[in-house]
């Protein structure tokens, strides 16, 4: 049986409008022009151009409505809209929407961006061709509402396209339990810490887990990604090459993703 976290909305919203994604590794003024480029080359060297475009199968959305559940500083939104897409974004915090604003205005692209609780999306029921989320809802307060909601506000046959953590990965399975001996933190906590202490939630799923989830949708489509040698070995993994990390990543990643499509 799955751990359940206590949080509520207003501490999810106050961490991450405090702790915009990656913002502290990033030298450069938040929502400056340099930020945005800053962003995208830390973020494609986990998802390069190319899988990106093959996740989430951007040409394929061209004239459509697409809606990203967490939509960050609108890197995929962008993507979205540049193969012709009509995208929308929803934000728990105004920083967020505020940073997809900027971004679409420096590229002088077209967006529609509100803050929004992914479990009470502000749309119509069978509104939209795509929804995505990435890495988002496994940090709402109750999951499985926020499912719920992507699935009335997708259209009949419409596709599905999520990110979330990786239960059986290598950092979640070897390297926390060692972390946890040496600090003293939980496990959870130490997951809720990948994104910055203080986070207040987040959770990991086995591909079991997230189908039972997803299992309204049909269809279900599964893989795994990003791991690096520190996900295994603390401090001296960063001195492993490449080469041989790469062939466990689709095992022991700690990206789990997964498509399907809302039932016709």
């Amino acid at each position: 049986m799955r751990e359940m976290q206590s949080t509520d909305t207003d501490n999810v919203r106050a961490f991450w409008d405090a702790n915009p994604l990656c913002a502290t590794s990033i030298p450069f003024p938040l929502g400056s022009e340099e930020y945005f480029k800053y962003y995208d080359g830390l973020r494609e060297t986990i998802e390069n151009v190319e899988f990106s475009y093959e996740l989430h199968e951007y040409k394929e959305f061209e004239g459509k409505k697409v809606l990203d559940v967490g939509s960050g500083n609108g890197y995929v939104l962008s993507k979205y809209a540049k193969e012709g897409a009509s995208v929308y974004g929803v934000d728990i915090t105004p920083t967020g929407i505020q940073l997809c604003r900027s971004r679409f205005g420096y590229l002088g692209i077209q967006g529609n961006f509100q803050v929004a609780d992914a479990q009470h999306l502000p749309f119509e029921n069978n509104t939209f061709d795509c929804v995505t989320s990435m890495g988002v809802l496994h940090h709402v307060p109750v999951t499985e509402r926020a499912v719920s909601e992507i699935f009335r506000v997708l259209k009949p046959g419409g596709r599905l396209i999520v990110m979330f953590y990786h239960r059986n990965s290598a950092l979640y399975r070897v390297r926390y339990p060692l972390v946890s001996i040496l600090t003293g933190k939980s496990r959870q906590q130490l997951v809720n810490e990948f994104d910055g202490v203080g986070n207040p939630k987040g959770d990991v799923y086995s591909r079991v887990e997230l189908a039972q989830l997803l299992s309204d949708f049909v269809g279900i489509e599964m893989s795994v990604g990003f791991l690096t040698g520190e996900m295994v070995f603390p401090k001296v993994g960063r001195y492993i090459p490449e080469a041989i990390i790469h062939p466990f990543e689709k095992l022991f990643g700690w990206n789990l993703y997964a498509k399907a499509w809302k039932p016709e």
